[in-house]
């Protein structure tokens, strides 16, 4: 009672004053029982008058006449009675049916304003979700930007420092080559014999290492698309739990609310059959009381009082019983209710508390991916530059005429490979970096243009005919670190 005085006093009042009109009723037809009654026992005087035996008919006739209206006015005083008692359950029902409406009324306000903060509750929640998510993707990107602008510097400065060696390599290179002009005219015909048995064993060896990795590319290929696909299939598969949730919790509501509306139906159905019993029954209670007053009149007045407080009594009992009933009831739905709240509530924050650990997981993974790369950037750059300390340590050993042999050798084999595009000029040029292997094979998707010719198509051109040259004329041995990685300026004049 004293929730229902906290969420509806309306509708605590109307019971209330119910109540009090219930009991004024019930004290006031009381007391109209009681004057029947005592109507109905009270010993009649009869004055006796010496009458003479000729007018004894007439007497006897006047004496039936009064009886009859007697009874004539218990039965209507009885009829009325009936009929005010009637219409007080009627009052009753209607009244009490009214407050029960105005309950589930203020019921379905209630939990509708409480669907509505769950629904706000979990919007604020997918918000925050959102938030950190762009919050991470934002600080993702500027790792990213971090990490590209310290790659371009240091391409910066080991582009310088390749220049600076192969300014300075170019100036030995033309001193050596002055100094030892004429030792390489009787030399080169014997090396060149020895380079074409070394250029057809090497061809051998490197179509074989191009197959080999043809194959590996094709391998990683197919792990990759089979890694992808896993992955999708992962997503739809989410996705398709997501919806089945989805359609599960739609579909839990519409069932509570019909069996809602079942329930309300079968009250309703229920209040109307006990009107109507409690109609039949007082039919045939007037019919029987009728019976009883014809056969029984020094009798009726007193059982019929009884009867009728008999009756009240139950009735009020049945009413009682019944309103506990339905409190019980009532209680019962309500503690089910908010039970199945409470369980939806925790499976909501359940669900978005995992959200939040995926999310912060993954996170977590992307930034340690991103602090492995690093890392392994930063070891190349370090293998990079023991690298270039080492080829400056070694530079005085390989000979600076082999260097520019093998030079010449690719890039008359790129020029060879080389279709000049439709509306390039003859001025045109680009610098394009090459990753070769120890066979001459280019490392597949390795060949960058370093400067741009300022036409897209001459640049295509030239990193075309650099795969299609493949593989290139290398040496052997440690000048081969040399030729590993090689910067091209691709100047093909008029040629």
């Amino acid at each position: 009672m004293w929730q229902t005085a906290r969420h509806n006093p309306g509708a605590l009042v109307a019971s209330l004053s119910l109540h009090l009109v219930l009991g004024v009723l019930a004290l006031t037809g009381a007391a109209w029982l009681d004057w029947g009654q005592e109507e109905a026992i009270r010993p009649q005087v009869i004055q006796a008058t010496i009458v003479d035996v000729a007018t004894l008919p007439a007497a006897a006739a006047s004496q039936d006449q009064a009886r009859q209206e007697a009874q004539r006015q218990d039965a209507e005083r009885e009829q009325r009675l009936a009929a005010e008692r009637a219409n007080r359950l009627r009052q009753e029902d209607q009244e009490t049916q009214r407050a029960r409406e105005e309950e589930q009324v203020a019921e379905r306000e209630r939990q509708a304003a409480a669907q509505v903060e769950r629904e706000r509750q979990v919007a604020e929640a997918a918000a925050q979700v959102e938030r950190q998510r762009q919050a991470a993707e934002a600080q993702a990107q500027a790792r990213a930007e971090e990490a590209q602008r310290r790659q371009a510097e240091e391409e910066r400065r080991l582009l310088e420092q390749q220049q600076r060696a192969e300014l300075a390599a170019q100036r030995q290179a033309e001193e050596a080559a002055r100094q030892a002009e004429m030792q390489r005219q009787a030399e080169r015909e014997r090396q060149a014999e020895r380079e074409r048995q070394a250029e057809l064993q090497r061809q051998a060896e490197a179509e074989a290492q191009r197959r080999l990795e043809q194959q590996r590319l094709a391998e990683e290929a197919a792990r990759q698309a089979e890694l992808r696909r896993q992955a999708e299939e992962q997503r739809l598969a989410e996705e398709r739990r997501q919806a089945e949730r989805r359609r599960q919790a739609e579909e839990e509501a519409a069932r509570q609310a019909e069996e809602r509306r079942l329930a309300q139906e079968r009250q309703q159905a229920e209040i109307q059959r006990r009107a109507e019993e409690e109609a039949a029954r007082q039919a045939e209670q007037r019919r029987l009381t009728e019976e009883r007053r014809q056969a029984e009149q020094q009798q009726r007045a007193a059982e019929e009082a009884a009867r009728l407080a008999e009756e009240q009594r139950l009735v009020e009992e049945r009413r009682q019983a019944e309103r506990q009933r339905q409190a019980a009831a009532e209680a019962k739905r309500r503690a089910e209710e908010q039970r199945l709240a409470e369980e939806q509530r925790q499976a909501e924050l359940r669900r978005l508390e995992e959200e939040r650990r995926q999310v912060a997981a993954e996170r977590i993974a992307e930034e340690r991916r991103q602090a492995a790369e690093l890392a392994a950037q930063q070891a190349e750059e370090r293998d990079l530059a023991a690298a270039l300390a080492a080829e400056e340590a070694a530079q005085a050993e390989p000979v600076a005429s082999d260097i520019q042999f093998y030079a010449a050798a690719i890039d008359s084999r790129i020029r060879e490979t080389w279709l000049r595009p439709l509306g390039s000029r003859r001025d045109q040029s680009c610098t394009v970096e090459i990753q070769l292997q120890s066979s001459g094979e280019v490392v597949a998707d390795s060949v960058r243009v370093i400067r741009s010719s300022g036409d897209p198509a001459y640049d295509r051109s030239v990193v075309a005919a650099i795969y299609q040259a493949s593989p290139l004329p290398v040496p052997a041995g440690r000048l081969f670190e040399r030729f590993r990685k090689l910067r091209l300026e691709f100047k093909p004049g008029s040629g």
